[in-house]
């Protein structure tokens, strides 16, 4: 038998794909985890915005599979606003619109940085090197320092690969003469479901998940030579179960809390790992199409969100007829507390300057929700203390699977297909 924690998509896959007799554990009343939608006054919101899209050829067909008809393709409308201006994403690429100085800039500095490459050794000079200070000053350093709320000069550059676009030198001058006709990024064309919201794919595991229990929290984890002892609060009892081996997608930090006769070393590293946390808010706009856009990035500091996401335009069966919806994300520092009122006045103030609201309009939804796990940061020492956990989870029988037990940042393409590999190699 086969104890898999954790009811968000890595641990829905690692079920799905088990061939062994299993129990999920859940410790929210719903599936999901950040995976998860909701309805207020009839707009659905995802906590904390997500689109689909894979290049993996099995995680195509298992969607497929499970969500039938019940998912739609877009072309993705990204857009980032600076300078009082949007730019389409990815800014390099699209530099048309700015002032001559700035696009000059831009150019001559990516053109220096790719004819005399420079060593690198952490994420702030990978921008300045890889995509030139010009490109770094007006938008990559601005906008990554908003979104990570952590040193740059600390962060590793390893997670870039195929997040961050890097246009030839043509490629940036033909986007600068407003004449690009390519697009750039993994998510150039995404996918979103119909109805549901992105909680319509944890739930469409459902029907093919055998044995699951909510509202049951693992509070402790005793590996023995031969079996894992957990112990689950499911509804305010406490039961224990003997497993062969577990399954966790619990975040790296947390399960080395509930985890026993860990040595003293490992679990100081279980506490060097980084990561920030996100202040989500949701809003219901009572004035129709506020916006033609997916999504809008907001590198400058005059705005206290780095993106907003809009339902309606994801699928219109999210919000009702007539009606907007916002969702917005302002990351913080992790362990350091955000003030929620303040900051919804920020959001409001911002959404007016940014001309997506107005002063009269009717705010039918405002709701917030503080996400503690966010972004997992890569700082310098990322690859070596995550492999020592690993290592050390791995021995004692406990297989780490999705985004905050690979301490990895995945996607949700990546994030079910983890569960099926760890599942095929460990299971």
């Amino acid at each position: 038998m086969i104890g898999i924690l954790g009811a968000g998509l890595a641990g829905l896959s690692a079920g799905y794909h088990l061939k062994k007799d299993y129990v999920i554990f859940e410790k929210d009343s719903e599936i999901g985890g950040l995976c998860r939608s909701f309805t207020k006054n009839g707009y659905t919101f995802d906590f904390a915005p997500h689109i689909f899209f894979t290049k993996n050829e099995n995680v195509k067909v298992l969607i497929k599979k499970l969500l039938g008809e019940n998912i739609i393709t877009k072309i993705r409308k990204a857009f980032i606003y600076i300078y009082g201006r949007y730019l389409e994403y990815p800014f390099e690429a699209n530099l048309g619109g700015l002032p001559n100085k700035i696009i000059d800039e831009c150019i001559s500095t990516a053109i220096k940085a790719k004819e005399n490459p420079t060593e690198y050794h952490n994420f702030y000079e990978w921008i300045e090197n890889v995509l030139g200070k010009g490109v770094a000053k007006h938008y990559m350093i601005p906008y990554n320092e908003k979104i990570w709320k952590y040193d740059l000069r600390k962060m590793h550059y390893s997670w870039i690969a195929g997040r961050v676009p890097s246009p030839k030198i043509e490629e940036m001058k033909k986007g600068a003469s407003g004449m690009q006709n390519e697009t750039f990024g993994p998510n150039a064309t995404f996918s979103y479901p119909i109805t549901g919201g992105i909680g319509a794919i944890p739930n469409s595991f459902l029907p093919h998940i055998k044995n699951l229990k909510c509202n049951a929290e693992v509070i402790n984890i005793k590996p023995r030579k031969d079996e894992v002892e957990i112990t689950v609060r499911e509804n305010n009892k406490e039961k224990t179960y003997n497993f062969e081996k577990i399954f966790s997608s619990i975040p790296l930090p947390e399960l080395f809390k509930i985890l026993e006769n860990v040595p003293e070393e490992i679990l100081k590293i279980s506490t060097r790992l980084v990561h920030n946390s996100i202040l989500f808010a949701a809003i219901g706009v009572d004035r129709a199409n506020i916006t033609d856009k997916h999504w809008l990035y907001f590198p400058e500091k005059d705005y206290i969100f780095h993106r907003l996401s809009f339902p309606m335009n994801l699928s219109e069966k999210t919000t009702p007829p007539k009606k907007s919806s916002i969702m917005i994300e302002v990351t913080y520092p992790m362990n350091e507390t955000i003030d929620i009122k303040k900051t919804k006045d920020q959001i409001r103030l911002g959404l007016i300057k940014a001309n997506l609201l107005k002063e009269k309009d009717k705010l039918e939804v405002f709701y917030t929700e503080l996400i503690k796990y966010a972004y997992v940061i890569y700082d310098l020492n990322h690859k070596e203390n995550v492999s020592k956990l690993h290592e050390y989870l791995i021995e004692n029988n406990i297989i780490p699977v999705g985004r905050f037990s690979q301490w990895e940042y995945i996607n949700m393409d990546i994030t079910i297909l983890n569960g099926k590999i760890q599942v095929e190699k460990f299971g």
